[in-house]
């Protein structure tokens, strides 16, 4: 899974350490498991990966909401993106108590 998140992120995956890649993953891996109720099958583990890069995208900045200098300015979104949370709602169980 690591080579694979290093082949998505292009060039900056220079920019990160094979333990942060490998740590992002694993707890993609576990959130989406968590999420999900289940194991991770060949699909979810294609949302963690995403999930992985959005997290190393956000190393360093977590919390950050808005920061502007010289009229360039970068915010953040909360949460996954609609098409990874889509897939996980679909693959989702319920747990019934």
């Amino acid at each position: 899974m690591i080579e694979e998140i290093k082949i998505l992120l292009g060039e900056a995956a220079d920019n990160f350490t094979e333990a942060q890649i490998g740590l992002c993953a694993k707890q993609a891996l576990a959130e989406v498991e968590a999420y999900c109720n289940r194991k991770v099958d060949y699909e979810l583990e294609l949302q963690a990966q995403k999930i992985a890069i959005i997290k190393l995208n956000r190393l360093n900045t977590e919390g950050l909401a808005s920061v502007g200098f010289s009229g360039t300015s970068e915010a953040y979104i909360d949460g996954y993106p609609a098409e990874i949370l889509a897939v996980l709602n679909r693959k989702r169980r319920i747990k019934v108590v």
